[in-house]
């Protein structure tokens, strides 16, 4: 069940215009590659601060990854699922307001995670709330009960942990670090039991299968660390996450308003090609079209191989930079696949995890034994009254995809076809009517993102949190390079929304330190 919170406002049918500014050439200006939330992020608290900054985006429209397309009367949501930091007690929903972002918007909240549906009718709705978790999976699996009570425990505690916002750690003096050890010293053991396992070794020790299965479906990648588990559970339970109605376009609109508001300014449809360098210095970007625009502090918030390997060439990198990109794993590509569908499915779980009677090969390598079906009503305000949304997202490999699509474009789109009448087929027999009913069908593949978002890797969100990479610092800086800086979810294990804003605000944070200036905030 949705529960709503606050107002909405704006029009859904229509996409989000925010205006081009354009800004005259500052040597003394801070140039920002890229319009996602990351750069919005990071332009808007550098304004706050008195900074002149410019943000420089390959798209027509801010938010990067966390956007929408229409078709028909329908708005298909490309990222926005559920947001962390809805609730006035939470750090992020301090950022939040700073930014912009969901003030005055209605929140949608759920009291179910998601709806597990497995072999011969089994069914398991995963309650958000931790008491009634336990009950439900005790229920289905009472030989399961110590690991359990273990699982419920670990989440329990982690549920009040918020990041620091006064400074990011790099900037914290040693007693502020020490204070942070002190205040953070119980979850040493937390992350010393939960850290290290992968989510297979972990759910090895169950006895029920279909808990197994239903966590494993609740994680949604067998290669991250177990305490992704734990911490998705905490952030769940303490009701300070919901979708925010008008979706990626809304709340990406909010954020370019704000910024520009502030006096920012955007140059939309230019793409940066490389990194102007003088001394070991960045001193501005070179576009696409020729244009140079000079700056004395240059902040990627593109994609992090592009700009490490491509627009700087591979000059400023050592052992922890090549670590991080031969050796760590990314998020995968995804297919995603969107229905508008004239008829209301009141009684649709949000999210759905549905398993296939038969495999639904997506490309030479991959095969999916389960899909995810996420729905949307009128209320979420992607759709008119009496319409419904469903989306499927299934990881792919890009190679497939963007291989298929440069060198045999005719089979990539029978590729698509036949993959959106497989959803179709499955999501008829689920919820009947619905064939008889759909409006309109889309399909965004890897090769999708890649194209409009550069993405290496078609990766949505950057670095998987597995093992291998939790706890380590990603630096901002580049070694040997002066005068630059990096944001958004390549400088944070785990991505997301709100890791990549979070990571603008730091980059503001530590510029404003490097300048002897005072870092302030404000609200509009």
């Amino acid at each position: 069940m949705a529960t709503k919170v606050g107002k909405a406002e704006g029009n859904h049918h229509e996409a989000p215009i925010v205006p081009e500014t354009a800004a005259a050439a500052d040597p003394g200006k801070i140039v920002i590659i890229g319009g996602g939330i990351g750069g919005l992020s990071c332009g808007c608290y550098l304004q706050m601060n008195g900074f002149q900054t410019e943000i420089i985006e390959a798209g027509a429209l801010p938010g990067g990854l966390c956007t929408a397309w229409r078709r028909g009367p329908y708005v298909f949501d490309g990222c926005l699922r559920w947001l962390i930091g809805t609730h006035p007690s939470s750090a992020f929903y301090q950022m939040w307001q700073e930014l912009g972002a969901i003030a005055g918007r209605e929140i949608l909240t759920y009291d179910d995670i998601l709806l597990v549906e497995g072999a011969h009718g089994k069914t398991l709705a995963v309650p958000a709330d931790l008491d009634k978790l336990s009950r439900e999976f005790k229920h289905i699996a009472p030989e399961d009960t110590a690991l359990i009570d273990q699982l419920v425990r670990a989440a329990r505690r982690c549920a009040s942990l918020e990041p620091p916002l006064d400074n990011p750690v790099e900037l914290m003096t040693l007693f502020e670090k020490m204070r942070m050890g002190l205040r953070y010293l119980w979850m040493v053991p937390i992350i010393l039991k939960w850290k290290n396992p992968t989510l297979p070794t972990y759910l090895a020790r169950y006895r029920n299968d279909f808990l197994r299965e239903t966590l494993l479906a609740m994680a949604g990648n067998e290669r991250m660390s177990a305490l992704v588990l734990v911490m998705m559970l905490a952030f769940r339970t303490r009701q300070d996450s919901g979708f925010v109605a008008g979706g990626s376009w809304a709340f990406a609109e909010a954020i370019a308003g704000r910024y520009v508001r502030l006096g920012g300014t955007v140059r939309y449809k230019t793409r940066v090609v490389s990194i102007k360098v003088e001394h070991d210095r960045a001193t501005g970007v070179q576009c696409a079209d020729g244009a140079v625009v000079p700056a004395s502090t240059v902040v990627s918030c593109a994609d992090g191989y592009t700009t490490i390997f491509k627009m700087l060439d591979g000059r400023f990198v050592n052992k922890k930079i090549l670590f991080l990109y031969q050796r760590c794993d990314l998020f995968p590509a995804l297919i995603q696949v969107s229905l508008g569908i004239n008829q209301a499915f009141t009684d649709a779980p949000h999210t759905l995890s549905l398993p296939l009677l038969r495999p639904l090969i997506v490309d030479d390598q991959t095969r999916h034994t389960r899909m995810e079906v996420e729905t949307f009503g009128s209320d979420s305000a992607l759709c008119p009254e009496g319409k419904t949304i469903m989306t499927v997202r299934l990881p792919s490999r890009c190679e497939f995809w963007t291989h298929l699509r440069k060198n045999n474009r005719q089979r990539y789109r029978a590729e698509k076809r036949a993959i959106i009448r497989e959803v179709i087929r499955v999501l008829d027999i689920r919820f009947p009517g619905l064939a008889q009913h759909l409006e309109r069908s889309d399909i965004a593949t890897p090769a999708t993102f890649v194209r409009y978002t550069g993405n290496w890797q078609g990766s949505y969100e950057g670095w998987l949190p597995t093992p291998r990479i939790l706890g380590r610092r990603i630096p901002c800086t580049l070694p040997g390079l002066a005068g630059f800086f990096m944001a958004g979810h390549w400088v944070v294990a785990g991505g997301g929304l709100p890791s990549a804003a979070l990571s603008g605000r730091y980059a503001a944070q530590t510029i404003c330190a490097r300048d002897g200036k005072m870092f302030a905030t404000s609200e509009p």
